[in-house]
């Protein structure tokens, strides 16, 4: 892998990861804000926001692989 192909893969993660952190703690927003208003969970988000949960630690967990790609290459 070329530096620059690595650079483009770590940009890539890293571009999903946030996108993935945002989605997440703006679905625990609305969920908080739905809770005080009707005074109860709803389940569709809750998974959501679980599945959020799931798929940003998946994300991080690969791109703190792909950093080790790098520092194992020098």
């Amino acid at each position: 892998m070329t530096l620059n192909e690595w650079e483009k893969e770590n940009s890539k993660l890293k571009s999903m990861w946030v996108v993935s952190i945002m989605l997440f703690w703006f679905s625990v927003s609305f969920q908080t804000v739905l809770y005080i208003v009707d005074n109860r969970l709803n389940l569709i988000l809750t998974s959501v926001i679980g599945g959020m949960l799931v798929i940003g630690i998946a994300l991080k967990i690969k791109l703190q692989r792909h950093l080790a790609k790098k520092a194992g290459a020098k």
